[in-house]
């Protein structure tokens, strides 16, 4: 694909990742229940992956530091699935929401294809070789 897709996609994932750590400081108590317990505080959980994505969501957007970014938002987005996992084993319900496993297969497909659209913005999946 282009260069302006790559580029495109990289400023709607990363707009959409800064909107999403911005929330977790509007609205702290909405992501607690996903932290699990052996971690600790979830409230400072929430602030430390608040950050994160806001600072992996302006590095997208940014075309100097994109290739970097897109590399930690793939990192980021594997350590952030023990929150998803741990909804799912422990039956969170989060706002009004209560996933079936369904819905957690659906989550998970979407989690795998964000951390693909991400090493794919770094340039990182591997390439097709001519034949």
């Amino acid at each position: 694909m282009s260069t302006r897709m790559r580029g495109l996609l990289a400023v709607l994932l990363g707009l959409g990742m800064a909107a999403s750590g911005v929330m977790h400081f509007v609205d702290p108590g909405y992501f607690e229940p996903l932290v699990p317990g052996q971690l600790g505080s979830a409230a400072a959980w929430v602030f430390v992956s608040g950050v994160a994505e806001i600072v992996v969501g302006l590095g997208l957007v940014m075309t100097r530091s994109r290739r970097d970014a897109a590399t930690a938002l793939a990192v980021l987005l594997v350590v952030l699935y023990v929150g998803n996992l741990n909804m799912w084993v422990n039956d969170i319900t989060i706002g009004e929401t209560n996933l079936s496993t369904t819905g957690h297969l659906i989550r998970t497909l979407v989690q795998v294809l964000l951390i693909a659209a991400a090493l794919w913005i770094a340039g990182r999946l591997p390439r097709k070789r001519p034949t």
